[in-house]
């Protein structure tokens, strides 16, 4: 529901060369009728049609063109945008199902200790081709949390959930609505991550502010080639990046951040040098599995590290002695 009152939601797409998808996102965010909102899209430095489609919605949309800074960049300049007292994120490519911001709104005005309020998804591929349909209850760490049921598939989450999200994020922008005091007390998101940049604002609203779950897919979450090009050597630096901020700034985390990534940071060096010896670059894996044996040493670390000084043949015999013996590649974090 759009009005020419103030409205209650501001919707923030960040949008850069998002011209194939992004009229579904919009159409699906403005078909939200039980809620007075606004769409800010933040055309982040696109070279397509992006801006030119949203601005051909009218006043229902904001549209902030701004040269390219990354996502992080562009949701905080939707939040400097808003006036609304909820915020709710919208990816371009992902398309809301009807009825989600009205259940979510509810769910905060009933609960003010709740910060934010996010749901499950389904993924879909190519002509609505399901991937994956819903992945909450799927997910141990959130399957493993105390849930307190509050109605209509929503449950009242325990402090818990920020060392549950610390160790995996199962929380996708897409699906979140925030308090505007939730993510202005936390500072929004930090542009110096490219990567991880969900994780580590959800970490610092969580520090201070309560959440609810709705167990329902109300997000379709699209999975193509531009959304799943953050490498794994991008998104474990990503977490390495959390470490150091945290052990900068333990007072931003909930408790138990520093420890935690601490006891990760190690394994996350051993899974940059699996990358390197992928890519056969035994220098640059070399040097990674050094930094992981020294800060703990693992058998699985010490096979890996000899294997960067013998040839490809030999690499493979010492990982497959590895998986002979049942070490577990990479490690989990204890």
């Amino acid at each position: 529901m759009t009005t020419d009152l103030r409205p209650l939601v501001d919707v923030i797409v960040p949008a850069y060369n998002a011209a194939g998808f992004l009229r579904p996102a919009l159409d699906s965010a403005l078909a939200q009728q039980e809620v007075p909102l606004r769409v800010i899209v933040i055309d982040d430095g696109s070279t397509d049609d992006t801006a030119a489609i949203a601005r051909s919605y009218g006043p229902p949309v904001v549209v902030v063109s701004r040269p390219n800074k990354g996502v992080s960049g562009a949701r905080n300049s939707g939040i400097a945008t808003s006036t609304a007292p909820y915020l709710a994120l919208l990816d371009a490519d992902d398309i809301w199902r009807p009825g989600k911001l009205g259940r979510q709104v509810a769910l905060l005005e009933a609960h003010p200790e709740a910060g934010l309020v996010f749901t499950d998804m389904t993924l879909f591929s190519g002509d609505f081709h399901v991937e994956e349909d819903g992945y909450l209850l799927a997910t141990p760490e959130y399957a493993g949390l105390e849930r307190s049921p509050v109605g209509n598939q929503a449950h009242l989450l325990p402090e818990a959930l920020a060392q549950a999200v610390m160790r995996f994020n199962f929380i996708s922008p897409s699906s979140v609505i925030l308090r505007r005091e939730a993510i202005a007390g936390a500072g929004g998101f930090d542009e110096a991550f490219r990567v991880c940049e969900d994780i580590e604002c959800w970490m610092r609203v969580l520090r201070a502010w309560r959440a609810i779950s709705i167990e329902e897919c109300l997000v379709l979450s699209r999975v193509w080639s531009g959304n799943i090009s953050k490498s794994a050597e991008e998104m474990i630096r990503g977490r390495l990046q959390i470490g150091e901020k945290a052990f900068s700034h333990p007072e931003l985390y909930p408790p138990g951040a520093v420890a935690y990534f601490t006891a990760e940071r190690p394994v996350s060096l051993q899974r940059l040098g699996r990358v390197a010896l992928e890519q056969n670059d035994a220098r640059t894996a070399r040097r990674h599995l050094v930094a992981s044996f020294r800060q703990r040493p693992r058998v699985s670390s010490g096979l890996l590290l000899a294997s960067t000084f013998v040839g490809p043949r030999a690499r493979e015999t010492l990982l497959h002695l590895k998986r002979a013996v049942g070490l577990r590649l990479p490690p989990r974090v204890d």
